[in-house]
């Protein structure tokens, strides 16, 4: 209801007001009503529900007074009418029931036994199970070391006999120079020899006036001529000589201290090989010893369960044993169920073993994919090694993961520039054609490659000053955000030129442009390096920053396709 002014503008008098008045004194009326019509019923409701509570009150009492009254005729009964039979019934009964109490209180605690038993057995295998995936993964990468190591040998065996053939040869060549050299020394003195004998000669003659004393001289100077021409010769192509000697010899001492490099090297390579032998047999011998140990933990589990059972056998005999007045059926109730309950531990144990069998199966399916993985990244790694081999390509090959660490020679990327030059260019198109075939040739794991990522460094100098990448400083945190979008362009120019160079259209050029990826890293791989020098030019003096350029192309492998 709303009060319309407008239309009550002129009902201003005494009987519009008072007719209001009578409204509201019926609604209060009304509501008056209805709170005391509400409150009768609640004292209603209350009284009832007071008189229902005293009669289950009496009733309770009642009952109480009933189970007295027949507790005190049973023991009437018991004590004074009982026969000696009824009374042993009611005695053994009543023992019954309180063997039955106990029998399923020791079940219960028996079961709970077992389960705390069971959960610690589950922990115990789950170590050992771990023990093992361990030792084998050790063994593994161990196994595919001792592969790299055997390489690294067999290559610097043939370092070594190349050096050794090398030094025969510049040994041979130092001996013929040697001989020249003595030649050259006998040719001058037989020279000096002549000349000696043809002055002693023109002196005679010149004695015994068969020559005058200008036809001495004039002979004279031109048989010194003569031999100053000999001599400048024969000493020249001495000098010569002497030359290529000097250079031998430096050579050959040159290439015997890379062959005591290289073989000091071997030595290493050879102690390090016998050392991971070592270690192989070490994880051999602890992985066998596991499995044995591993076999008795399971032998004792299944021992110890059945002697559970066979104690629980003869406890349930025991227990029949005493209850001398069962029934047959009641025998073979008891029988059904104590069976029951073993079926239901059996089953329970076998979940679990079943449970522990599918982890371990599970364990071993991760571990042979991770095995495959290695070998397949080593295939793959050695094919791009051969190939890059048949084409002149320098690369670090990382062997175990397959990465590749381009060497661009002398041609790396300009300070603050992502410009690709043309040497760098030349380096690619050889070396993406075999890194493909590598990749996308081999049947066996081409359908599992699901990235080639190409990723981009720059070195760790900003403005002229080397950057700390601990530091939060805003200059510094503004060189690291420089130098991670220089390596990110870097990388990018890369990957424009693959997609889209007009040298890259090479066999598996399709298959390799979907998977491209592109990231950068900055300098922030390089953080163990010495930043106690803060100038860049001294810092590059110390360490490479062409180096620091470098690019790294990487594969993924997804093992579930």
């Amino acid at each position: 209801m709303s009060f319309e002014y407008k239309k009550n503008k002129g009902h201003d008098n005494e009987s519009f007001w008072t007719s209001y008045s009578d409204l509201f004194l019926g609604l209060s009326s009304i509501f008056l009503m209805l709170y005391v019509v509400a409150s009768l019923r609640t004292g209603t409701d209350s009284i009832k529900f007071k008189s229902d509570n005293q009669k289950l009150q009496v009733e309770v009492q009642d009952l109480k007074n009933q189970l007295q009254s027949y507790e005190a005729v049973k023991d009437n009964y018991i004590k004074k009418q009982a026969t000696k039979n009824e009374l042993g019934e009611y005695n053994e009964l009543m023992d019954k029931l309180v063997l039955l109490q106990e029998d399923a209180k020791n079940e219960k605690n028996n079961l709970r036994k077992s389960a705390l038993e069971n959960e610690q057995k589950e922990h115990a295998l789950n170590k050992y199970q771990q023990m093992v995936r361990n030792v084998i993964n050790a063994n593994n990468l161990a196994k595919v070391k001792i592969i790299n190591r055997n390489e690294i040998i067999t290559d610097q065996d043939q370092t070594i006999d190349v050096k050794n053939e090398k030094i025969t040869s510049l040994s041979t060549d130092i001996s013929k120079m040697t001989n020249l050299v003595q030649v050259k020394e006998n040719e001058i003195q037989n020279v000096n020899m002549r000349l000696s004998h043809r002055m002693a000669d023109l002196k005679k003659s010149l004695n015994q006036s068969k020559l005058t004393h200008k036809a001495y001289q004039t002979r004279l100077k031109k048989l010194q001529d003569d031999a100053d021409k000999s001599l400048a010769s024969i000493r020249s192509e001495k000098e010569q000589v002497a030359q290529n000697l000097s250079t031998m010899q430096r050579q050959l001492a040159s290439t015997q201290t890379q062959l005591d490099s290289t073989e000091g090297e071997l030595g290493k390579t050879k102690g390090a090989l016998e050392a991971r032998g070592h270690e192989v047999a070490g994880l051999k011998g602890q992985l066998g010893s596991l499995e044995s140990e591993t076999q008795a933990k399971i032998k004792g589990l299944q021992g110890g369960y059945a002697r559970e059972q066979s104690l629980a056998r003869g406890q349930f005999e025991a227990a029949l044993a005493n209850q001398k007045n069962l029934s047959g059926a009641e025998i073979a109730r008891k029988e059904a169920e104590f069976k029951a309950a073993g079926d239901a531990k059996d089953r329970k144990l076998a979940g679990e073993i079943s449970g522990l069998t599918g982890k371990l199966r599970d364990t071993q399916g991760r571990l042979a994919a991770a095995e495959a993985e290695l070998t397949a990244r080593k295939g793959i790694a050695d094919e791009i090694k051969k190939g890059f081999k048949g084409v002149g390509v320098k690369a670090d090959i990382d062997m175990e993961s397959g990465d590749v660490v381009l060497d661009f020679g002398n041609a790396y990327f300009d300070n603050n520039s992502a410009d690709l030059k043309e040497d760098m260019r030349k380096v690619l198109q050889k070396a993406m054609p075999i890194y493909s075939k590598s990749l996308f040739g081999n049947a066996k794991v081409s359908n599992k490659i699901s990235a080639v990522e190409v990723i981009g460094f720059a070195s760790p100098t900003y403005q002229g000053r080397v950057v700390d990448p601990y530091s939060n400083k805003p200059q510094d945190l503004a060189a690291i955000k420089y130098n991670m979008d220089l390596s990110y362009k870097r990388a990018k120019s890369i990957f424009n030129y693959l997609l889209d160079g007009k040298d890259m259209n090479f066999t598996y050029h399709q298959n390799l442009v979907p998977a491209l990826k592109v990231s950068g890293r900055s300098f922030l791989d390089l953080m163990k390096s010495d930043r106690t020098i803060a100038s860049a030019e001294d810092y590059c003096k110390k360490n490479d920053c062409k180096k620091s350029q470098r690019v790294i192309i990487r594969f993924n492998m997804d093992n579930k396709k």
